[in-house]
């Protein structure tokens, strides 16, 4: 995207219009979740923005904000919330996923679904913590790494907001095209949903880790 590019704003009462309908539709979720991303795609701002880009690139948008309509299905489990673990090291109010319902073993949250996108070297490099004291440690934490493409990829879609514990209850893997996660023992409402980014991702034995089970060990920063 050419950074100089001037694109109009999005009213955002504009916004909470798709959504509010989103929520109230009689239509059924898939079909509740369509319209809404058709009513997303006819917005002048993002018709706007859209229009440099080929059908297929419009196609693959429109499949990523659908992603996130589905959180709004009023049958879900799950919401994206704030958190403030990591304000002392990020400096803002960082997102985590929340269950809304009691979830037993073995459930596969299905409206938590991500994607991978390909990094170059200098978008990888770009995505890196500048923070010198701690130059292991990644400033973005949607980069994972493929032990089997040996090379970093970007991870988009609400899934993104699923934070690392080192005692996770979720447990990451693969459904079709889709990344999503599945519960690895019961979780309340209220919870946090919580996944297992390896063993040496922040930093080595993860001694930088800010996770809520390092905290109450006394591990981790």
């Amino acid at each position: 995207m050419d950074p100089s590019r001037r694109l109009p704003k999005t009213n955002a009462e504009d916004l909470m219009q798709i959504v509010r309908r989103l929520v109230a539709s009689k239509l059924g979720a898939q079909n509740a979740v369509r319209q809404a991303v058709d009513d997303l795609l006819a917005l002048p701002s993002v018709r706007y923005y859209l229009k440099p880009y080929t059908q297929k690139q419009i196609n693959a948008f429109a499949t990523h904000a659908s992603r996130y309509f589905e959180l709004y299905n009023p049958a879900g489990c799950i919401e994206i919330a704030h958190t403030s673990r990591y304000s002392h090291r990020t400096g803002k109010s960082e997102l985590c996923i929340l269950a809304t319902r009691s979830l037993a073993p073995g459930v596969v949250i299905v409206e938590l679904k991500g994607s991978m996108a390909h990094l170059s070297k200098e978008e990888d490099k770009e995505l890196k913590r500048t923070d010198l004291r701690n130059i292991d440690i990644r400033r973005d934490f949607s980069v994972i790494h493929s032990r089997q493409m040996k090379k970093n990829h970007l991870f988009l879609g609400p899934a993104r907001f699923v934070n690392h514990d080192c005692d996770n209850n979720c447990e990451l893997f693969r459904e079709g095209k889709y990344i999503t996660f599945r519960t690895l023992r019961a979780i309340a409402i209220g919870e946090e949903i919580t996944a297992h980014y390896g063993d040496g991702y922040f930093g080595g034995k993860n001694r930088h880790c800010l996770c809520e089970t390092c905290e109450k060990n006394g591990r981790g920063g």
